[in-house]
């Protein structure tokens, strides 16, 4: 009797770790299928962990912007955004490095799929770096408690539920999928990112031998974080005493709206899925201020790696030459910004590249390009009111959103000094007007 007690036991234990490694099994399944990479091999995911990633919106649409246009009011799509940034990105950059990273282009199929004439003009063929990845709902849908229905109750209407969905995935989505895939650093462009000067090392790489977590290009002020942020913030603070130093939350609420105007960003993943990054995106998601307040996902990862992150452990690039400008197209734009101006960001010069009088023949044709937008003359704007927040400096040229950050007696300069040593100061002041 007592060993068929022991067979039957055995024969539950069997049962049960059996059980037990197919539901493993299935988890890790799920997390492959969830994440559903195409064109990725287990020897290139095992050789790269630096990942170069993109969303693109393969429609000629945009879902919160609708129809756009370039500098001469040209209509351009997601796809020949995409096409430039790429050129650039691999003529400045990648061709210099070609075997270390790979570039991820996300994308929604629900929004628009890549034709083979997409992947013609991308240059898939010739480009082995690069992957696409699908997102599905798992990556792409309102949280459980949230419903369409309510959409048109929320914060800045305008914004679309798809671009919502963007700035949650951004902020906190995308650091589990790519760690799941194995990689460990990522670099962040939009469609409209342009690298417009070589950039002559590895910037994985100096962001690992010189400990760096989070790298940014253009800081900017960004005020409009929505109702309930705050008070959000100091609540997930209040609970987590021991995630920070006094000294790191002191600095953040000197001034809470300095931040990283993250179209373009490096980081470190293991930051973000660790206590106690993680824990801050939990409760920041858990909150829903992404949908109901339209908080970005540029004030989630401002927020986080400033209380988180000492100064020491955060980088400026400041030495390549980077754009991204919104231009106004539609009624949707911010307070005094001009149909046809530049809304947000700008072209930033990098310190060293370019002599005093090629920046002035760049930025001059910019701006007259600018300033004679079509619409903008259609409107009747007399001449002193065109493009009233194009600013121009030896070293940007665009929206005040970035301005704000760059003048030495502007409110971000206090803090964005910590990131230069004595002779980068010396080297950026020749650079930044007072």
């Amino acid at each position: 009797q007592r060993s068929k007690h022991r067979m039957l036991i055995g024969l539950l234990a069997t049962l049960i770790l059996s059980i037990g490694i197919s539901q493993i099994i299935l988890a890790e399944k799920a997390i492959t299928l969830s994440s559903n990479p195409i064109s990725i091999s287990k020897q290139q995911k095992e050789q790269n962990t630096d990942a170069i990633v993109y969303l693109a919106q393969f429609s000629k649409v945009h879902s919160t912007y609708g129809a756009q246009h370039d500098i001469e009011n040209n209509t351009i799509s997601g796809n020949s955004k995409l096409s430039k940034s790429l050129d650039l990105l691999y003529s400045n950059y990648i061709n210099h490095f070609p075997t270390n990273v790979d570039v991820i282009i996300f994308y929604v199929p629900e929004e628009g799929v890549p034709t083979n004439e997409t992947m013609e003009e991308l240059q898939l063929a010739n480009r082995p770096q690069i992957k696409l990845h699908p997102l599905n709902s798992t990556y792409w849908s309102l949280p459980y408690n949230l419903h369409e229905s309510d959409s048109i109750h929320w914060n800045r209407p305008m914004y679309s539920i798809g671009y919502r969905h963007m700035m949650r995935w951004f902020a906190i989505l995308i650091w589990p999928y790519l760690h799941n895939l194995g990689y460990t650093h990522v670099m962040r462009l939009d469609d409209d990112s342009y690298i417009h000067s070589q950039i002559k090392y590895n910037l994985f790489e100096y962001m690992r031998d010189n400990h760096k977590v989070y790298g940014f290009r253009q800081p900017v002020i960004e005020d409009a974080v929505g109702v309930g942020w705050d008070d959000m913030v100091d609540k997930v603070l209040d609970v987590n005493k021991d995630a920070t130093t006094q000294e790191l939350v002191d600095e953040f609420k000197k001034d809470r709206r300095i931040s990283f105007y993250n179209n373009f960003f490096i980081a470190d993943i293991s930051f973000f899925i660790r206590p106690p990054a993680s824990i801050f995106l939990n409760m920041i998601d858990e909150s829903n201020l992404i949908y109901t307040q339209r908080t970005g996902d540029l004030v989630v990862h401002s927020t986080v790696v400033r209380l988180l992150l000492p100064p020491e452990r955060i980088h400026w690039f400041r030495d390549f030459s980077y754009q991204h400008m919104t231009l106004c197209t539609n009624p949707k734009c911010g307070h005094g910004v001009v149909n046809g101006c530049p809304q947000n960001g700008g072209l930033s010069r990098g310190v060293g590249t370019y002599t005093d009088e090629e920046w002035s023949a760049i930025t001059g044709h910019l701006k007259v390009k600018v300033e004679h937008d079509k619409k903008v003359v259609e409107r009747g704007d007399p001449p002193d009111r065109k493009c009233l927040w194009v600013v121009r400096y030896n070293t940007f040229i665009g929206a005040k959103d970035v301005m704000k950050c760059l003048k030495r007696k502007e409110r971000c300069y206090p803090y964005l000094k910590q990131f230069l040593n004595s002779s980068e100061a010396a080297e950026t002041s020749k650079f930044i007007p007072s």
